[in-house]
């Protein structure tokens, strides 16, 4: 089944509807810029379920519900509502402006209603390598509705984005041949290989923490038999430890003592060291007092040799300063008292001098003691070593090393069992995370061929200019032109182009039964050198000439072939096309006869 568009109703509280009729007809809507043309493309797709609701044009405040009527190919009727600001939908049948309340509204979303419909439903398609996807109501809509963007842009069909541009070629592939991927041999995906990749550097990385504990060059096999032989002597010296145990715990008992008056000594030691600190800093205060002193009395002997004169600042004799009457008197005590205090000090440095020299001798004694205890420390370490080490020639090392080696060994044979076992599951992750190209083979020649004959001939009807040949490339899912790629031309031969293109898409797919949304809505698809939308000065733009836009209109105004094609232009038709077509006409501005745009006035 396709689809064709009856009624566009934008509704709001308090607002004339706005309205757009089609009656399931091929229709032309034209007029100046900012009158509602875009909106009215982007409202459509929004009814069909687009994730991006229409942006607002000054005149859409206050609006906020969408609904377009459409008819079935088998006579059913439904309408479609859409929420303008939380995108709520709902389905009824039968054609209505509001959503009735009596009606019984259909469970399912637009969405798969439209798969359904337009015969999309579980057709399958490849998505991305190495995974298959549905056909969805956003394939359908992207060959079906294009805004002025889309229809001028120069990038070629399969689109921009990488992630897209599988699921773009292959939706195509199946809107033109009719044939799915469900069939189609898949190697592993990029999310699956992305995951074994990372398994493989998770697992060469264990394993190699793992060697790197390991003494190189050491096998699993000589790890188990060395950890025999380490167990046996380690044993051999248990059984001699166990016969001299008394001894060896008198003397643990014994370093026990020495270790605590060490600490003892250690601690006497460093409260010494601290007081010698204090007594040198002490005795360095007591030369800087006595020096500051030295300075005072011998600037008091001289003072009496200074000439008298009068305050630089107020010229006053030194005779008339009251606190400078009796320094005559006070010069010679100053110079007293500070040879007294020197002398004081004097003493006190003689005793501190003592105190040091005790402190000091404490401090030999100290260390002295200290050499004895390590001494001791040495001497109790070696007994007990002799007591632990066997008298058996063929055991080389003492218990320690002996237990050091039993531990590293068992460490070395649990991980070398642990490197082999991941060794076989890094070859699993190496296979599947090595890239397997995704064959993909469609026989795509006969309908390629017709669709670019179909092309080729509504070009010539159209009057498109030096228009030789027309070719598919799969690889982009975008035809040539001469030769040459579709988007390498300019904007006004980009647009005509495309909708050649799109057009005989639509056409063949109706015909042949595939999926399709059964209509194709173009924006902007004939800007020539006039056109004021696009500016006077398009060089190097490749526009149009204005015969090719009158031929365009006059094919619309005769078409007979199956699908709905609705096309909003700036510019309108000559009179003879405009009597034929069916039309809108946004005049633009009050005060002219006619309506002024979209949205009323």
């Amino acid at each position: 089944m396709t689809i064709s568009i009856q009624e566009l109703v934008v509704t709001g509280p308090d607002k004339l509807p706005a309205k757009l009729t089609f009656d399931g007809k091929s229709h032309l809507v034209f007029g100046p810029t900012d009158t509602g043309k875009s909106y009215i493309v982007e409202c459509l797709r929004y009814c069909f379920g687009g994730g991006h609701k229409p942006k607002d044009v000054g005149y859409s405040d206050g609006y906020t519900r969408a609904a377009v009527q459409i008819s079935l190919s088998n006579g059913e009727m439904y309408t479609l509502f859409r929420d303008l600001f939380n995108g709520e939908e709902a389905v009824y049948f039968g054609f209505h402006d509001i959503p009735p309340q009596s009606e019984i509204v259909l469970e399912k979303p637009i969405s798969e209603l439209i798969q359904k419909w337009c015969g999309a439903e579980g057709v399958k398609i490849l998505i991305k390598s190495g995974k298959i996807g549905n056909l969805t109501a956003g394939d359908l809509r992207r060959v079906s509705i294009f805004d002025e963007i889309e229809t001028l842009d120069n990038i070629s069909f399969e689109g921009k984005d990488t992630n897209l541009k599988t699921r773009n070629k292959s939706a195509l592939a199946m809107i033109l041949t009719g044939l799915d991927d469900s069939e189609m041999i898949l190697p592993a995906s990029t999310n699956d290989r992305n995951i074994a990749k990372g398994h493989v550097e998770a697992i060469n990385e264990q394993i190699t923490c793992l060697l790197a504990e390991i003494p190189k060059d050491l096998s699993l096999i000589e790890a188990q038999e060395s950890l025999l032989k380490v167990t046996a002597e380690i044993e051999v010296i248990n059984r001699y430890i166990s016969s001299h145990s008394l001894e060896l715990a008198e003397l643990k008992n014994a370093r026990l003592g020495i270790v605590k008056e060490g600490k003892q000594l250690s601690q006497e030691l460093a409260a010494l060291k601290e007081a010698e600190n204090r007594f040198l800093l002490l005795d360095k205060k007591y030369v800087s007092d006595q020096q500051r002193l030295q300075a005072i009395s011998t600037a008091a002997s001289i003072a009496d040799s200074f000439e008298t004169r009068p305050c630089p600042l107020c010229f006053t004799d030194i005779q008339h300063q009251l606190r400078h009457q009796d320094q005559d008197t006070e010069r010679p005590i100053l110079r007293l008292a500070a040879q007294a205090e020197n002398t004081k000090i004097s003493e006190l440095r003689k005793g501190l001098k003592e105190a040091l020299n005790d402190v000091l001798i404490d401090l030999d004694e100290i260390s002295e003691a200290l050499k004895q205890n390590e001494k001791e420390a040495q001497d109790n370490e070696q007994k007990q070593n002799a007591l632990l080490e066997p008298k058996n020639p063929s055991t080389k090392l003492g218990l320690e090393r002996l237990s050091d080696k039993k531990v590293e060994l068992s460490m070395a044979i649990a991980n070398l069992s642990r490197v082999d076992n991941l060794r076989v599951r890094l070859a699993e992750m190496l296979e599947k995370s090595r890239r397997k190209k995704q064959t993909v083979k469609r026989d795509m020649s006969k309908s390629s061929t017709a669709l670019c004959k179909k092309v080729k001939a509504l070009l010539d009807v159209w009057g498109g200019p030096g228009v030789d040949s027309v070719y598919f490339d799969d690889s982009l899912s975008d035809i040539e032109i001469n030769q040459r790629k579709r988007i390498s031309y300019g904007k006004g031969k980009r647009g005509i182009f495309l909708t050649a293109y799109m057009v005989a898409l639509m056409e063949r797919a109706i015909v042949e039964g595939h999926p399709h949304l059964g209509f194709t809505i173009i924006d902007s698809p004939v800007v020539t050198y006039k056109d004021p939308k696009h500016g006077a000065n398009n060089e190097g733009e490749e526009l149009l000439d204005e015969s090719v836009k009158d031929r365009f209109y006059t094919w619309l105004a005769n078409r007979t072939e199956l699908g709905q094609i609705l096309i909003l232009e700036n510019e309108e038709p000559n009179l003879e096309a405009l009597n034929a077509l069916n039309y809108t006409e946004f005049v633009g501005s009050e005060g002219v006869s006619g309506r002024v745009g979209f949205f009323p006035v």
